[in-house]
């Protein structure tokens, strides 16, 4: 035991510390409305976790490959079933998170000739499409088989099979599956059919095929900006692992690139806008109703410009993908937590802070999937 507690690392320690808040602040929030024992139940999901690492660390040497093979997909069935089991329980109408509903009224206007970004939520009518035109793209063909929350499926065997091609182990594939389907931030995803997480896998899948490739921004020039541009145009809060991993190439690139890339990438999202700016020429719509009034309605500007300068440094202190996942999963939490205080400090809090409708602890699952990575990798560091 103590050989072991000595091989973790800080890196560790630092990342199952953000493991444990992610989730730990969805079983305070959400269990607390249901019963008195939210914080116990936090506690013994901490300790849960703990020992689970500690024990699988101590035993999986011990453990065959083709056990973990088998184990892998067993799970991964489960899981699926375990998915398309809630999308049928659970009462999309009765859930007050609007993400799916976003998607499929925007989708239903979309068909029938209306305005899609004028639609407004199931939850609210002051409520509207925030997610960018590509979103909704990827999003069609789970929509026209009649459920979108399939999506869900489908995004998790895309990041399983991904984490399988980097990884190359099915030993490491399995834990970082795990530790997807022990947090409770992902089944609350999955009961509210939040396309957040979703989101964030595509990014996250996209970076492993990209390391895989051997792709470099140098090497692969309109590749890059075409796959930017697209995968911006999902939703704004993709660019930020984005920015983390084609800054630094950026700055090396011949300055004519330096200029024709982002004037590229910024051309291919306002093409795949297009057709909402110029819907109705007549009263210009979209500039009175769009989804970036929706994504930036409650930003703070001076916080917006420290991350981007931290940003700018932290997107130099990889050198490889497992570093690069590091350095995004403590970017993002760390960004999602300082906006958290700042709204605090500007706004207040009305009431208890887990029932203000404006803290949306969501965001922080934007820093799981990286987070289990480098967690993953730190527990088979030393062997």
């Amino acid at each position: 035991m103590k050989k072991i507690i000595s091989n973790l690392s800080g890196t560790f320690a630092l990342q199952i510390a953000i493991y444990l808040f992610i989730n730990i602040i969805f079983v305070l929030k959400y269990l607390s409305r249901v019963s008195s024992h939210s914080i116990e139940a936090s506690i013994l999901y901490a300790v849960f976790v703990l020992a689970g690492f500690f024990v699988f660390k101590a035993y999986q040497h011990k453990i065959p490959e083709k056990v973990f093979k088998i184990s892998f997909w067993i799970v991964l069935i489960i899981a699926v079933l375990a998915i398309a089991g809630l999308l049928i329980y659970i009462d999309k109408y009765a859930v007050r998170v609007d993400r799916w509903s976003a998607v499929v009224y925007f989708l239903d206007a979309l068909f029938r000739g209306e305005y899609p970004y004028g639609a407004h939520t199931h939850v609210s009518e002051t409520n509207f499409p925030s997610p960018f035109p590509i979103w909704y793209l990827i999003n069609l063909p789970f929509y026209l088989m009649g459920d979108t929350g399939i999506g869900l499926i489908f995004f998790l065997l895309l990041t399983a099979f991904s984490v399988k091609v980097f990884f190359g182990s099915y030993r490491k594939s399995f834990l970082f599956l795990i530790l997807i389907l022990i947090s409770p931030a992902y089944w609350w995803e999955i009961a509210v059919r939040s396309d957040s997480l979703s989101n964030v896998f595509l990014i996250f899948a996209f970076i492993i095929w990209f390391d895989r490739k051997k792709y470099s921004l140098a090497n692969n020039f309109w590749l890059c900006v075409l796959a930017c541009g697209l995968l911006a145009s999902t939703r704004f809060s993709a660019m930020i692992p984005l920015a983390l991993l084609f800054f630094k190439p950026y700055v090396y690139l011949p300055w004519q690139k330096k200029i024709l890339f982002p004037i590229a990438v910024l051309g291919i999202i306002v093409l795949t806008f297009s057709p909402f700016i110029f819907w109705d020429t007549d009263t210009w719509i979209f500039f009175q109703r769009n989804p970036f009034m929706s994504q930036t309605s409650i930003g703070n500007i001076y916080l917006l410009l420290a991350m981007v300068a931290i940003g700018c440094f932290a997107a130099f202190r990889w050198k490889n993908t497992a570093e690069y996942f590091n350095i995004a999963s403590l970017f993002m939490f760390g960004f999602i937590l300082f906006s958290q205080i700042s709204l605090i400090v500007t706004r207040g809090v009305d009431g208890h802070i887990f029932d203000d409708s404006l803290y949306d602890i969501s965001y922080f699952t934007l820093a799981l999937p990286y987070c289990c990575a480098v967690l993953v990798a730190q527990n088979f560091k030393n062997k």
